[in-house]
């Protein structure tokens, strides 16, 4: 299943209809203003163009969030501490202490 897929998922569908709705309510409303700046196109072109723009806008955030999500599941999963933590040299203070002080002490042997 592709993260995409994953992530669209966990949201409830009452969720997605209304951001689609702020949206398409968005775009039709900066159509209309829109409209003012080309008098001599249609206002249903105007409206359809900015619903485009809108339906763009909206691909290219959904595809730029599932990419760093999918990056920081990478530095996790790779053993990061924490995905903000990835820009720095290293560990926070005092973080390899207490990963020390918290390891389980090693199984001895059976014999």
């Amino acid at each position: 299943m592709s993260p995409l897929f994953s992530a669209l998922s966990s949201v409830k569908s009452a969720t997605i209809g209304k951001v689609l709705v702020a949206v398409a309510s968005l775009a039709a409303l900066a159509g209309v203003a829109g409209s003012q700046l080309a008098p001599s196109m249609p206002l249903a072109m105007v409206v359809l163009y900015s619903a485009l723009g809108a339906a763009s806008l909206l691909a290219v955030v959904l595809i730029a969030a599932v990419g760093c999500l999918t990056f920081w599941q990478f530095i996790l999963r790779q053993g990061g501490t924490d995905a903000q933590w990835f820009w720095f040299s290293g560990e926070p203070q005092g973080l390899e202490q207490m990963r020390q002080w918290t390891a389980p002490a090693p199984a001895e042997p059976k014999p």
